[in-house]
């Protein structure tokens, strides 16, 4: 007569710790795989962005976005999504999966609330500089869409600090700007393509002299170790 065979406590906790193990393992591949996975996504919105304001330009005598404008609404830094709502037709490309906000609603005043997500080089492109490639010499260095914390990127008092300040590199929630990206920025250049760049890479070309890729300047000259606040994370 056969007796069943059962499994010792010992063999079920050896189980036990094999699975929990294999787990384990497997966990930070999946999270990669996700953030990758948000990342795209991301990257996708910037080139639908990105396509709109091309649209724009063509149908603009090539002049990009208009500059300051006593009308706050008009402002053409801090309404761009306003500017090029009837490229996009939705507002879904406007939301980062990653970020805390989510898109705009589709009035004057949501557009102009607009936070958040996606921010562009107002001061470096925008129309009051001249026509987009007559001003830019090399597209595909030049930044015009990426990641951050406000609408767009602006001179205002000329520092680094105001413009960690709207890249929102405060680090207050973590979840906006390069924070979402685990320290990169999903950049969209004028020349139409799309990739992702580290913070540090990112912020070290701006200076006096207007080269690429920002092609605004900057009195504080580049960015060096010690400012504050500097993209180092402890």
């Amino acid at each position: 007569m056969k007796t069943e065979r059962r499994f010792t406590l010992v063999e079920m906790l050896v189980v036990i710790a094999v699975i929990g193990i294999l787990a384990a393992m497997l966990l930070p591949a999946i999270s990669k795989a996700h953030q990758m996975g948000l990342q795209v996504q991301c990257l996708n919105n910037e080139k639908q962005i990105g396509a709109a304001m091309q649209m724009y330009v063509q149908d603009n005598k090539m002049y990009c976005l208009p500059g300051y404008s006593k009308n706050i609404y008009d402002h053409g830094g801090t309404n761009w999504t306003r500017f090029i709502y009837k490229y996009l037709q939705d507002t879904k490309s406007l939301d980062c999966p990653t970020s805390p906000d989510g898109p705009p609603q589709e009035t004057t005043e949501g557009f102009h609330l607009y936070d958040g997500n996606y921010g562009w080089n107002f001061d470096g492109m925008n129309g009051t500089r001249g026509t987009l490639y007559d001003h830019v010499t090399n597209p595909s260095k030049g930044y015009l869409f990426f990641d951050s914390g406000d609408q767009c990127l602006t001179v205002g008092l000329n520092t680094w600090d105001n413009m960690m300040e709207e890249l929102d590199l405060d680090w207050d929630s973590r979840l906006e700007g390069p924070n979402r990206h685990q320290n990169r920025l999903l950049i969209f250049y004028v020349d139409g393509h799309a990739e992702q760049r580290g913070l540090q890479s990112f912020l070290a070309c701006p200076n006096k002299s207007n080269e690429y890729p920002w092609y605004v300047e900057w009195e504080e000259g580049e960015l060096k170790a010690g400012a504050i606040p500097y993209p180092n994370r402890h």
